[in-house]
């Protein structure tokens, strides 16, 4: 029996990670689209609460790994953290290589932080069509900071611009000349640096690198940072953290619970 859009949207107000689930689902196919509407009429009014943080970057930086770490932080904080990885499709098939849940969700359900793999479904931006819905539902249901993970496209990730309230580019070295494309299609967009694998040679210098271009940038009132990590011994994550919620404050989302 098809569960009603009210039932659902109840649940996700209530936190119900069954509902939560059900409604991703039904925004995602294409054959629900009416129902999935529904339901986000239903708990728009819940909504608007959360500190959404946009993850960015080329592929192989270590994304996942960050993300990984710095929700099981925020959580040990006393945070509600969810995670939307959003993988790239096949422009054949439009099947997902979900290989972000395969290195991350385990883990992460241990540790009480929710996450769920959209397909970008062909999408020319880094965001999938119904990722906008399923950050909405789990705006309703509670969580107070939700981490958006996209496909790592340059450019084409500028449409995380619109959704994240704070938005944070990872770099690593080694990108050698893309560096400068990089650079180009992201610099305009990001609230927060990360150079990740700084146990890396050239990690210092491609640190520098951007800390020069952000010196030649005008920038408004928030002065963005450059923060370095090594995850593999765990450095430079509390600066993470204190940076990306400064940025929030600023973005005027100071605990997660503002309407």
């Amino acid at each position: 029996m098809m569960q009603k859009a009210e039932d659902i949207a109840n649940g996700i107000r209530a936190g119900d990670l069954r509902s939560i689930s059900r409604a991703i689902t039904l925004v995602e196919d294409l054959n629900s689209f009416a129902t999935g509407r529904e339901i986000i009429k239903n708990i728009y009014a819940s909504t608007g609460k959360a500190g959404i943080i946009g993850i960015t970057g080329p592929p192989g930086v270590g994304k996942s790994t960050i993300i990984g770490n710095l929700s099981s932080m925020l959580k040990a904080k006393g945070k509600k953290v969810a995670i939307i990885a959003v993988d790239a499709s096949s422009p054949f098939t439009n099947g997902s290589f979900l290989g972000n849940r395969i290195r991350m969700q385990g883990n992460l359900y241990r540790d009480g932080i929710y996450m769920r793999s959209l397909s970008s479904r062909g999408s020319s931006g880094g965001l999938s069509r119904s990722t906008w819905d399923a950050v909405r539902i789990l705006d309703a249901a509670g969580f107070d900071r939700i981490i958006v993970e996209t496909v790592g496209a340059g450019q084409a990730d500028l449409d995380i611009l619109g959704m994240a309230h704070t938005i944070a580019v990872v770099l690593a070295p080694g990108l050698g000349d893309e560096i400068q494309a990089i650079k180009a299609g992201l610099m305009e967009i990001a609230n927060v640096f990360i150079i990740n694998k700084m146990d890396r040679d050239g990690a210092f210098i491609a640190m520098k690198d951007i800390e020069d271009s952000l010196a030649l940038t005008p920038q408004n009132e928030w002065k963005i940072p450059v923060i370095g990590l090594d995850s593999i011994k765990m450095e430079g994550y509390g600066d993470l953290i204190a940076a990306l919620e400064d940025h929030l404050s600023f973005a005027g989302k100071d605990s997660g619970n503002e309407k």
